[in-house]
């Protein structure tokens, strides 16, 4: 809880005390910001599930989510629609090994993320998750991380019925965070919803580790 966490010592790089910042607000992804991604082995054992070659696999697990992510299919639904994508048959015992395959490889925080958050809330400025998720999995981190309500705002594309990099859903984040694009910080893994972002006027950066992440808040912090 974010009491335990403030009762901690603080770690010989914690941020300096600043008076002001450039940003409002900051906005992290979920799936490689907060959360560490999965190892090629867990995507090949997963891939290897599903019948498929590993170069189609990875082709159309990215390609053929947008329905799922909108939250207008359930997993059912979204692995049966892959299959016929694929031209292959899973069975339904096979497709629930893999949503709880799924499950854990996309439920391990990164701690040290969770950590930088927490850091830039406790400098008055606000946080937000803004994810391209859908229920299944949505469902499994509420059941598993009861740290998602410390962030002021949270943005899952199932609940809002439209995916990054639409304009709308960092629209509909600035609007709950009560925040000016161009006073929001937002890291995400992907390049295509860095560049959704910036269009609406927001600074953000293609996530590498939580090192960069934080010498990028340490820096704007230190500069405002």
């Amino acid at each position: 809880s974010p009491a335990c966490w403030s009762k901690r010592p603080s770690p010989p790089h914690k941020m300096n005390n600043v008076k002001s910042s450039p940003w409002d607000a900051v906005l992290f992804d979920y799936g490689r910001v907060l959360s560490y991604a999965p190892s090629r082995d867990e995507l090949l054992d997963f891939a290897a599930l599903t019948g498929v070659s590993e170069a189609v696999f990875f082709e159309l697990y990215s390609n053929t989510r947008d329905h799922y992510d909108r939250g207008h299919a359930d997993y059912q639904e979204h692995w049966r629609r892959f299959a016929e994508v694929a031209e292959v048959q899973i069975p339904p015992a096979t497709v629930e090994r893999m949503v709880a395959m799924e499950s854990d490889m996309w439920t391990r925080l990164n701690p040290e993320m969770l950590e930088l958050a927490r850091e830039i809330k406790s400098r008055g400025l606000k946080t937000a998750i803004l994810s391209n998720m859908p229920f299944d999995l949505l469902g499994e981190l509420r059941r598993k991380f009861d740290w998602l309500d410390e962030f002021d705002v949270q943005i899952w594309s199932c609940e809002l019925g439209v995916i990054k990099p639409d304009a709308e859903i960092y629209r509909a984040s600035l609007t709950a965070l009560d925040c000016e694009a161009k006073r929001a910080l937002f890291f995400d893994d992907r390049p295509r919803n860095v560049e959704g972002a910036l269009r609406v006027g927001m600074e953000a950066h293609v996530f590498e580790s939580a090192a960069q992440a934080r010498e990028i808040v340490e820096r704007g912090l230190s500069l405002a």
